[in-house]
């Protein structure tokens, strides 16, 4: 896909290419879509996703995997680096999905599944990208497992999730979510699992702020390299 078409038909903010606000499609009560584009939780958020690409890098890709692809907010910035962009998440509005994305040429193979059992071939996809997934589940081996058995050789996982402090707690409880019960797994807990992922090995690890020590950072993100 021309990468030059797709940035010229989508809206670029904050050096991001997402889908415009009036024609993004909410998939639920999970589905965090309308804090991309609020005043005061719209740049915390896009900057997750900034992190997550430069993590991942320009490719280009051949294929791409966005295990939890939710609205597709970070699907029309994938289309700009990889050739094929799969996504899968647990709601069931795929299709809703996929029409957001067709006026702007952006063709997503969209599918439902867990990622604790992705419904894909074994050495399928060059990057597996899963951004704020590891923290809702407890099974994090498995889920991890999964990202790798999927990926060719030499491709690269990119996770991304939140730093569990006193202040993200708070975060969470102002807008009504017990944190604990939103988020089952630490970041400690996902870098943990990443760190004893066989066949993968820690590239990288960044954080947001980047000044930030981990402690007391909004986010973190990593990258894993099959190995």
């Amino acid at each position: 896909m021309p990468r030059l078409t797709v940035a010229a038909q989508l809206d670029e903010i904050d050096g991001l290419v997402i889908l415009p606000r009036d024609t993004a499609h909410w998939t639920g009560e999970d589905d965090p879509l309308h804090y991309y584009y609020r005043p005061l939780t719209g740049r915390l958020y896009r900057a997750r996703l900034a992190l997550i690409g430069r993590l991942l890098g320009p490719g280009p890709f051949g294929a791409i995997l966005d295990a939890g692809y939710g609205s597709g907010i970070f699907l029309p910035e994938l289309a700009r680096r990889a050739t094929r962009v799969v996504g899968i998440d647990v709601h069931d509005e795929p299709e809703q999905v996929r029409a957001t994305l067709t006026p702007f040429a952006i063709d997503a193979e969209l599918h439902t599944g867990s990622v604790l059992e992705l419904p894909f071939e074994a050495d399928t996809f060059d990057a597996v990208v899963s951004v704020s997934v590891l923290e809702h589940l407890r099974e994090l081996d498995v889920a991890i497992a999964e990202f790798r058995r999927v990926l060719r050789a030499g491709g690269s996982v990119v996770l991304g999730f939140p730093v569990r402090n006193p202040a993200t707690d708070a975060f969470f409880r102002i807008f009504g979510y017990d944190p604990r019960e939103i988020h089952p797994s630490s970041h400690s807990d996902i870098l943990a699992a990443s760190n004893r992922a066989q066949g993968l090995a820690v590239e990288q690890v960044a954080r947001l702020p980047w000044f930030a020590p981990l402690a007391v950072a909004a986010y973190v993100g990593v990258r894993l390299r099959a190995v």
